[in-house]
C-alpha cells in the first residue's frame, strides 16, 4: 500500500510517504514556508562581477537573483535599463536557503496544478515519462490553443490519462491567476507577497502519483481538514483520509519515524545482505562508498559482487529520497570485472532514479569506475532541518 503520514516533529511538519508499505520519503518542512511564494523585493546589493545581485523580500535572509538568467519584471525602476540598488521587482522564491547559502529567486513565475505548470516563460515542455509521440504531441497542441501568448506550461507525467477537458480547465485556471498575481504587483508596496502556495503537506502530496496513493494518516486536525477539503474540492474518493487517535500510542511512535529520523542523521547504512553504504555529504557533494562488510561468500564472487551492487543501487536511490541530497552524488560501488555487471547496476540505477519525484538523472561512469549522478536541489537535506 502507498501511504502518506503526516504529523508534526517539533515545530515543523514531517511527512513520511510509503511505497508499498516501505518508506521511501521524508520531508521536514518549516510551518511557514517562502519556497515559491511570490514577492515584490527590492535590490539590496549588485554584484557586477558575477552578474547578480541580493534582493530583499522581507524575510531574514535577502535572496540571490541572477542578472544573466532572469527577464526581470520591474514594479519601481529608479533609471536606466539595468539593475540597480532601490529597484523593485516580482520574484519567486525557487529554492530554499541552504546552510551559508541565501534563498534563490527567479523572475520566471509559475503555478503548479496538478496537470500541469503554467510559467512566463514562452516554451512548451511535455513530461519525458509520457513516452507516446501522438500523446506527446495532442498535449503540446492543447497548451499553444489554451494559453495566452506571453504564457509556457510544462505538462506534468499525470495529464497523459486524464481527459482534455481536465488540462484544458486547468491551463485556463492557472494562467488566469498568473496574469491576475502580474496585473496586480504594480499597486502593492515592497516585501507584498503576490501569492503564497499552499501549505508544504499539500504541495508534496500533489507531486506524488495520487494514482497510487491509497491512504492518508494524519493525528494532526488542521492538517486533516486541509486533506480533507483538498480531496473533496478535487473529487477524489480513492484515497482513504484517516484522523489517528490513540492516547496510548502517538503517530510518530505507531510509525517508528523517531528512529528514521534518528538513521537518516547516521553515516552507515545497513542492507539486509550484509554490506553497507557510507553516506558523506560534503559542500561541493554527495559520496556514496559501498562496502561488503558482512555479506561474504566463497562461491561465485562475481555473481555476489553484481547481487549486493544492485542492492547498494537500489538502497542508494532510497536514501537520496529519504535524506533529501541534491546536487552531485558519486558512488563507488564494490568493483566487478565483468562489463554486462556493470551495466546490469547501471540499468537498476537509471530505473530507480525514474521512481524519484524530484528529478534525478544517471550521468557517467568515470575513468576510476565511479558512478555520477545528479539530483535536482530544491529543498535542504532532511538532516539540516533536524538540526536547526
Amino acid at each position: 500500500m502507498d501511504k502518506l503520514v503526516v504529523t508534526r516533529y517539533k515545530n515543523k511538519i514531517l511527512q513520511a510517504y510509503y511505497e508499498n508499505n516501505r518508506l521511501m520519503e521524508m520531508e521536514l518542512g518549516d510551518m511557514e514556508s517562502s519556497l515559491e511564494n511570490i514577492y515584490i523585493g527590492r535590490v539590496e546589493n549588485v554584484l557586477s562581477n558575477i552578474n547578480a545581485c541580493f534582493i530583499d523580500y522581507g524575510k531574514e535572509k535577502p535572496c540571490y537573483y541572477s542578472l544573466d538568467e532572469n527577464k526581470h519584471i520591474f514594479v519601481n525602476k529608479k533609471s536606466g535599463d539595468s539593475v540597480n540598488i532601490g529597484d523593485e521587482l516580482v520574484i519567486q522564491i525557487s529554492r530554499d536557503a541552504v546552510k551559508t547559502k541565501n534563498p534563490v529567486a527567479s523572475s520566471e513565475l509559475f503555478l503548479r496544478g496538478e496537470y500541469c505548470v503554467v510559467n512566463t516563460g514562452n516554451k512548451i515542455g511535455i513530461s519525458n515519462k509520457i513516452t507516446a509521440p501522438r500523446r506527446r504531441e495532442e498535449l503540446k497542441q492543447l497548451a499553444i490553443k489554451y494559453l495566452p501568448e506571453n504564457m509556457g506550461c510544462i505538462i506534468r507525467t499525470s495529464a497523459a490519462a486524464r481527459n482534455d477537458d481536465e488540462l484544458i480547465a486547468e491551463l485556463t485556471m492557472l494562467s488566469s491567476k498568473l496574469s491576475e498575481i502580474l496585473n496586480k504587483a504594480e499597486f502593492r508596496t515592497c516585501y507584498s507577497c503576490l501569492y503564497k502556495k499552499m501549505p508544504d503537506y499539500l504541495d508534496s502530496f500533489l507531486l506524488k502519483n495520487k494514482m497510487s496513493l491509497e491512504e492518508i494518516v494524519t493525528d494532526d486536525e488542521r492538517i486533516y481538514n486541509d486533506f480533507s477539503e483538498y480531496l473533496k474540492t478535487h473529487d477524489i474518493d480513492s484515497i482513504k483520509l484517516k484522523l489517528y487517535k490513540d492516547d496510548m500510542c502517538s503517530l510518530m511512535t505507531a510509525y517508528n519515524l523517531n528512529k528514521e529520523l534518528e538513521n537518516v542523521t547516521r553515516d552507515k547504512v545497513w542492507m539486509k545482505s550484509g554490506a553497507y553504504l557510507v553516506i558523506q555529504q560534503t559542500e561541493a557533494m554527495v559520496v556514496v562508498d559501498v562496502n561488503t562488510g558482512k555479506a561474504v561468500t566463497e562461491k561465485n564472487i562475481e555473481q555476489h559482487l553484481l547481487s549486493v551492487n544492485k542492492e547498494a543501487a537500489i538502497e542508494t536511490c532510497r536514501q537520496l529520497r529519504l535524506r533529501n541530497l541534491s546536487g552531485i552524488i558519486i558512488i563507488d560501488f564494490i568493483n566487478m570485472k565483468n562489463a554486462s555487471d556493470i551495466e546490469e547496476v547501471k540499468e537498476v540505477l537509471i530505473n530507480e532514479l525514474k521512481r524519484d519525484s524530484v528529478p534525478a538523472k544517471f550521468v557517467d561512469i568515470t575513468k576510476l569506475g565511479l558512478i555520477e549522478l545528479t539530483r535536482k536541489k530544491i529543498r535542504r537535506p532532511i538532516v539540516e532541518m533536524i538540526t536547526n
